[in-house]
This record gives C-alpha cells, structure tokens and sequence, in this order.
C-alpha cells in the first residue's frame, strides 16, 4: 500500500494533463493538495510524496511548456511586479552560497518553501484571460472539500479506532494534544480547518460573484461543513483568519454599493450560531461516546473537546498574551543576521536535514536561537534576510493594492473576485505575525494561483476599451448614398 501512495503525484499529473482545459487541470493539481497531508501519513513521509505537489506541478509544466515551445509560443506573461519576483528568485537562488547554509542540498531543499509554488502565480494570470476560469477553479475545489469536510466529520465522530483512523500513526501525531481531534486529508491533527479557512471565502465569493445563490447545495454543504470542521478540530487561528477575509469582502462588496453583501454576512452569521449548536448538541455528543468506548487513550480526551476552545474567544486576555514577543522575534534577527542566517533553517528542509543543521557549534547556535519562529517575518528574516523579506512582503502589499482597486471595478464578477484576493491577502498578513501562511502549503499554493488570477482580471479591467469607444467599434460605418 506504501509503494502505491508513492504513484499519487504522478497520477495526479497525468489526470491534470487529460483535463480539457488548463483551469480543470489546475482543479486536479489542488484536490491533489488538499490530500497530500494523508498521503505523506500513508507513506510514512516518504520523499517522493513529501514532494508531490511539486513533482505533479512541474511533470504538467513541463508537458505545456514543451507544447508551447514546439508551436513557438514559449514567452511567459508580463505579469505585474514581475522584476521585483525576479530579483526575489534571484536573492533566494544566491543564498545558497550563503556562508551559513549548511550544503548546498539543504540550501536547493529549501526552494520547496521559497520557489516552487511561484509558477502558480504564472499558470493563475494564464487561465484567468477566461474570466469564468475563476469559477470554475473556485466551484471544483469546494465541490471536493465537501466531500473532504464530509470524512473529517465522521473521523472525529468514529473516534479513536474508528473506521477513518489510520491507527498508531495518528495517536503518536496526537500526542501532546489535549483533545480528540480529526485529521481529515491532512497531515496533522486539526489541519483540515486550513482547507475551511479557505472554503468559507471562496464559497461567498462564489455567491457575492451572482453566479450561484445562497442556498445552492454545494454553497451550503461548503459554509456549514468549514464551520463545524473548524469547531471540531481547535482550529482558532483559521477560523479568525477565515472571519477577517470574510469582513474584508462584505467591506470591499458594500463599498462599491452591494447591499446584498450585508444580507449575506448576516446569514453567514446565522450559519456560525447554527453550526455551533450542531456541533454541540449532536457531533460533539457521540464523538464523546465513541472516545469513553476507546482504549488506550489519554483520560483528558474524554474530558476536553476542541469545541471548548473556541469559548475562549471572548475573553480579551486571549488577545493581549497571545504570540507575544513578535517584535523581539524580528528585531533580533535584523541585528544578527540582516541577509540571512542561511536556507533551510525553517520549514520542511529543518525537519529532514536537522542533523545536518546542527552537526557544527555555529549551525546548531542558530538552529537553537533562531531556527523556528511562529512568526513568518522572523522566519523569512533567518531564511532570507532583509531583502528577501521585503521583497516578497511588497509582492504581497502590491497584490493587496491591485486586488482592492479589482473590487471597484463595475463588472460584479471581477469585483468579488478582486473583494475575495483582498480578504484572503488581508487575513494572510494578519495571520503571519502568529504562524508562516506563506511559507507552507496550501496557503502558500492558493496565495500564488489566485493572486495570479486577480491580476489577470484587474489587467483586463484597465485595458477595457471604454464604453462609448467600444460602442462606435461594434457600430458598422455609414456607407455613402
């Protein structure tokens, strides 16, 4: 069964390549990584599969890259803040020669977290000249996490032992953990909460863009299923991520005049006081039941609920104690080390090369002092240093910009799609001063293909002939009598 888990990228690449279109081939490489995480547990972290988004990305980017380059039609897109990506891959590329990456392996391991998703921002910007491949890629990816928030559901109502426990390597992921918590396609207890910080969003996005209505099936399994997933799996920091991108669009949506924005976050918010009686007054009762009846697990489980969590919220002491430190965290490594304290010093290159990091006095001072941050400025400043952190933060605040002016655009497709890259972008930022969204999949993945959607839609938004000038285009000349 290992050795066949070890085939999934590469079918998952061959799928893509059979897709009619290059959005459905995007949609196959995302439902790809929305399983990747189970995947690497089946596998037991084996190479091959702890690299498959990357190994099914570039197997399909290399197939139309050889197609273009056979029709002579091989030039990348002009795509925006494409000198400043360059000089980004550039800065990343030269730092493994850094004299404080450790090898040159560790140093070519770490572009999985810097470089490989970027081609993402190119293929996003490609498709986008459709204006439905939004859509399109928006609707199939909630389409399948439905099914995804489906199995995560019932994993944590079967409980330990249940029919969708993988067994010993999950109790030894949990261990630590006061509660009970469903991994879904995931790698980590919890984790399935990312894919419902994304699925709320993309779902109103979907809604407020007029091309399905409120209470589609799918636009309702999509809002329900992300809020009982995150109330069953602790997720708070997603979950005030997914409400910030959430706030952001409806802003953006009544700005430009959307009344019907206001309607949808109130029955958003009618969702959120449902799900959570659902969650407890039926799921979280029979997963309690299925825990008393399992063996072998701790005594807290049966006690505490990751559901419990979430009433902390209300409590303004949560806020105030909360990543504190962050300031410190980046200020020290400015001082120490300002171009970087060499690659591979956070993300998975520090889990797989840990021995090579710290084999000599000076690696493993760093690897103890500034090897991990739960802060993603801190963590890029010990990767890349200044200029990398700035570099890639203004791509970020760039894509923001252009994001906000797309949500204030007539065309209500365009808009939302501009509201939602912005709240996602927004909630991003926020985020990073407590985890690294953008050095890790999928919010790494997501943050490229859709600020390259966004950007095609906003190119095509300002290069739109004007009204009047496009109607005396499509008016035919008066001939002379």
């Amino acid at each position: 069964m290992r050795y066949l888990v070890l085939l999934a990228p590469f079918i998952a690449a061959f799928i893509a390549l059979t897709m009619r279109t290059r959005t459905q081939a995007l949609v196959v490489l995302f439902i790809y990584l929305s399983v990747e995480g189970m995947l690497k547990l089946l596998s037991a972290y084996h190479p091959v599969v702890h690299i498959g988004m990357d190994i099914a990305l570039y197997l399909v980017l290399g197939v139309w890259v050889a197609g273009a380059v056979a029709r002579r039609e091989s030039r990348l897109p002009r795509v925006p803040f494409a000198m400043v990506l360059v000089l980004h891959v550039a800065w990343v590329m030269a730092l493994v020669f850094s004299p404080y990456t450790e090898s040159l392996i560790i140093g070519v391991a770490s572009w999985k977290v810097h470089l490989t998703m970027i081609p993402l921002y190119f293929l996003g910007y490609m498709v986008a000249e459709d204006q439905d491949a939004p859509r399109v890629f928006l609707r199939g990816i909630t389409v399948f996490w439905c099914f995804a928030f489906l199995l995560t559901i019932l994993q944590y109502t079967g409980g330990p032992g249940g029919p969708f426990d993988l067994g010993d390597i999950y109790i030894q992921r949990l261990e630590g953990f006061h509660e009970w918590r469903p991994f879904g396609t995931g790698a980590l207890p919890g984790s399935q909460a990312v894919f419902a910080f994304l699925a709320l969003p993309f779902a109103l996005a979907l809604v407020l863009r007029g091309d399905y209505r409120l209470r589609d099936p799918w636009i309702v399994f999509t809002i329900a299923g992300s809020l009982i997933v995150f109330f069953i799996s602790g997720g708070r920091q997603v979950f005030l991520g997914s409400l910030i991108a959430v706030l952001t669009i409806v802003a953006l949506q009544m700005v430009r005049g959307r009344g019907r924005a206001a309607f949808v976050l109130l029955a958003l918010l009618v969702a959120v006081v449902g799900a959570w009686i659902v969650v407890q007054e039926y799921v979280q009762p029979v997963a309690q039941r299925a825990i008393a009846r399992a063996t072998d697990v701790p005594e807290i489980w049966r006690s505490q609920a990751p559901a419990d969590r979430f009433q902390e919220l209300l409590n303004p002491n949560v806020y105030r104690t909360a990543r504190r430190g962050g300031l410190r965290l980046i200020t020290d490594r400015v001082k120490a080390f300002p171009f970087g304290a060499g690659l591979g010093r956070t993300g998975s290159a520090a889990s797989q090369f840990q021995d090579e990091l710290t084999e000599s006095p000076l690696g493993r001072m760093i690897q103890e002092r500034y090897g991990f941050a739960d802060n993603y400025f801190a963590a890029m400043l010990v990767e890349t240093g200044i200029p990398g952190t700035i570099m890639l933060t203004g791509i970020v605040m760039g894509l923001l910009v252009l994001a906000i002016r797309l949500s204030r655009v007539d065309d209500q497709a365009d808009a939302a799609l501009g509201a939602l890259v912005a709240g996602y972008l927004v909630a991003l930022l926020v985020m990073s001063w407590g985890s690294q969204p953008l050095l890790a999949n999928p919010t790494q993945a997501f943050f490229w293909v859709m600020g390259g959607m966004m950007a095609r839609r906003y190119h095509a938004a300002i290069t739109a002939p004007e009204p009047i000038a496009a109607e005396l285009e499509s008016t035919p000349a008066l001939q002379p009598e």
